[in-house]
């Protein structure tokens, strides 16, 4: 259902997004650790929700599922250290951005395979402070990769959770996003690999 403005009808996207949240939180306990608390003071997850990313080897498919919510591709978006992947970013107004990966490593291609490719792997959240934020998620058993990506006082930085494992395989990962200056960029869908 579109909007006079021609974008999908947004409940629909809002529900979308919930959903692979709850999903996400299902299995991973750092995810489900800042939905709790968020729910614990009456936000939920939409406010703060900055990206999901999927990984996939059908990248045109997969993009094509949010752009019938209403996402465009951004063409200008820049992700930084990227290497060996394609990515798809794509965005509607204020809702979080999507990054579609394609893996072209072994490693990315036997994830697909054995996870597939209809849940988000990645879940990135906007917080004021990377070092205050992980502070407090630390306090609750939330282990963190480190370093992070980005320095202090840069205006994008970046750092992701130990994974939630499954079948012995790293599955998902929650990730901080401190944005100033309304920086837009995104770093690679697995900066930590690189750090």
């Amino acid at each position: 259902m579109s909007s006079a403005s021609g974008c999908k009808d947004p409940t629909i996207l809002e529900q979308a997004l919930k959903e692979y949240a709850a999903d996400l939180a299902a299995e991973n306990s750092a995810i489900r650790v800042v939905m709790r608390g968020l729910s614990l003071v009456g936000i939920g997850i939409r406010p703060v929700l900055d990206h999901l990313i999927f990984r996939t080897v059908h990248l045109k498919e997969r993009a094509r599922e949010f752009m019938e919510l209403g996402y465009e591709r951004d063409l200008t978006a820049k992700v930084l250290e990227h290497r060996g992947h394609g990515v798809e970013v794509l965005r509607r107004g204020c809702a979080p951005a999507i990054l579609v990966e394609h893996p072209r490593e072994k490693a990315g291609l036997d994830w697909v395979s054995h996870f597939g490719d209809k849940t988000p792997y990645v879940m990135a959240i906007r917080v004021d402070d990377i070092e205050d934020a992980a502070f407090h998620l630390e306090k609750q058993a939330v282990a963190f990769l480190r370093p992070p990506a980005g320095k202090h006082g840069d205006i994008l930085r970046e750092i992701a959770t130990v994974p939630n494992m499954k079948d012995a395989r790293p599955a998902s990962y929650l990730v901080l996003v401190e944005r100033h200056a309304g920086d837009s960029r995104f770093y690679a869908p697995d900066f930590w690999i690189n750090a």
